[in-house]
């Protein structure tokens, strides 16, 4: 049996074939990881929740359902982490709810503003074009009612929520998400909390939040 013995331009041909198929491969990955920014213009519905009152007229004040949208920029940090900033706006009725079975009377119209910087944690890593996220945000809630002589009030909220990201292409994706944010409005006391061991009495004080629930699809472009 004679051995074959390869040509000096056989083995050129398959050193440039091994090299082509290397960078092939370097491409392939920088084109995978390599689209850090991500803006994302969304849209939706909201559920808001309402307030418990403490005076005469009204015992609560329910702020109806609406629609909302807005706007988020975002950066990857490596394959599963990512920072944004979000943007959200809600335009919404505020009802007094009075008792006695009494029905509640439109007051005003209130303008809400969500201010988020979120963070994401991805399940999947970026080469899949389905990436489920999950997200916690902190930031601020300005509301700003339609009522002359009332100015706007802006109060902290904080955001959980999750949702997925699907790749259209190398530049565009759908994204899902729900989310929870939680408004701090106010506190009011509720009552006294006394302890004979420390022998001391303290205001016990009870947190009011307005919360929104919304459900949201948007389009990604990333660069």
């Amino acid at each position: 049996m004679v051995a074959k013995v390869n040509s000096p331009a056989q083995r050129r041909g398959r050193s440039h074939l091994v090299v082509r198929v290397v960078l092939l491969l370097a491409v392939c990955r920088a084109t995978a990881f390599g689209q850090k920014i991500e803006i994302t213009a969304f849209g939706g519905g909201q559920l808001n929740g309402g307030l418990d009152l403490s005076n005469s007229i009204f015992q609560r004040i329910e702020v109806h359902n609406g629609l909302t949208y807005g706007l988020a920029a975002g950066y990857l940090l490596g394959k599963r982490y990512g920072l944004e900033f979000n943007w959200a706006y809600n335009k919404a009725d505020a009802f007094g709810q009075a008792g006695g079975g009494v029905p509640g009377r439109k007051l005003f119209i209130i303008d809400s503003n969500q201010y988020f910087g979120n963070f994401h944690i991805h399940l999947s890593g970026p080469e899949k074009r389905l990436r489920p996220f999950l997200l916690f945000g902190l930031g601020a809630t300005n509301l700003s009612p339609a009522v002359r002589g009332v100015d706007s009030a802006t109060r902290f909220a904080f955001a959980l929520g999750g949702g997925a990201k699907y790749s259209l292409s190398r530049r565009f994706a759908v994204r899902a998400q729900a989310k929870w944010s939680p408004t701090y409005i106010t506190s009011t006391s509720d009552g006294y909390w006394c302890d004979a061991a420390f022998g001391g009495c303290w205001v016990v004080g009870n947190s009011h939040y307005l919360h929104e629930f919304d459900g949201t699809v948007g389009l990604t472009l990333r660069f």
